[in-house]
């Protein structure tokens, strides 16, 4: 398992491009995920493993290189929420209403004590912190929901407002977050999603995640200067 969890047998095409990593077909029913930048997977399989044995929809993980640069997992068929809703537009507040519970569902499992502290917030929840509707895949068997990369330990009203700020302040343009679904469209979305939360409860954790979340490198300036447009504007009484 020096390169792959197979060492004779080799990637197939390139089927998506994340942000640090890439996904390539792997044999029937697989797909081999791919670190770019160095960083080891092992973790994040860890997790994933742990949320499945709850009973939480993600991908099966098969195996994980020595290195954890590489990781084999079941190969979802569908579509992200994002491309269903962009076909689909007289789905949205029925999507953001799914959004919402899966983020119940989760919230209601307890973190393992192996897993890391939210970056901020108190609590003993299982956190994705990055769940919005790009991480939702919508197939044959339900939704599954990819990429634990930044799972933590936590407060879920912190997954919710980061979710929030994510769907409210993605850049259109780059189809990073809802791709070709604008204006109204996105405000309806953001607004079915948050009706099944406290949104005042949520709205005291919009600061520090938009503190947080603009420190990261894969945010444009254009999203960070959305993200704080969004505080100014839930703390001045504006719609989302």
């Amino acid at each position: 398992m020096e390169n792959y969890p197979d060492p004779e047998m080799e990637p197939g095409p390139l089927l998506a491009a994340g942000r640090d990593a890439d996904i390539f077909e792997y044999g029937p029913g697989r797909v081999l995920r791919r670190s770019r930048e160095g960083r080891s997977m092992a973790q994040e399989a860890r997790v994933m493993e742990y949320v499945r044995a709850q009973g939480f929809p993600v991908p099966e993980v098969e195996e994980v290189s020595a290195d954890g640069l590489d990781m084999v997992m079941e190969r979802i068929d569908g579509a992200d929420m994002v491309a269903v809703m962009a076909k689909r537009p007289w789905e949205i507040r029925r999507q953001g209403r799914l959004l919402a519970d899966l983020h119940l569902r989760l919230h209601e499992l307890t973190a393992p004590e192996w897993l890391r502290d939210a970056p901020m917030g108190q609590g003993d929840r299982l956190l994705h912190l990055d769940f919005h509707p790009l991480n939702v895949m919508l197939g044959p068997r339900g939704p599954v929901v990819i990429d634990w990369t930044n799972a933590g330990r936590g407060d879920p009203t912190v997954d919710v407002a980061l979710a929030w700020v994510l769907m409210a302040a993605g850049e259109v343009s780059t189809n990073r977050l809802l791709g070709a679904i604008l204006g109204r469209a996105r405000s309806a979305l953001v607004r079915s999603f948050l009706s099944s939360f406290d949104v005042q409860i949520v709205q005291q954790s919009l600061h520090d995640v938009v503190a947080w979340k603009v420190q990261d490198p894969h945010m444009s300036p254009t999203e960070q200067a959305a993200m704080w447009r969004l505080v100014k504007d839930v703390g001045s009484g504006a719609s989302a």
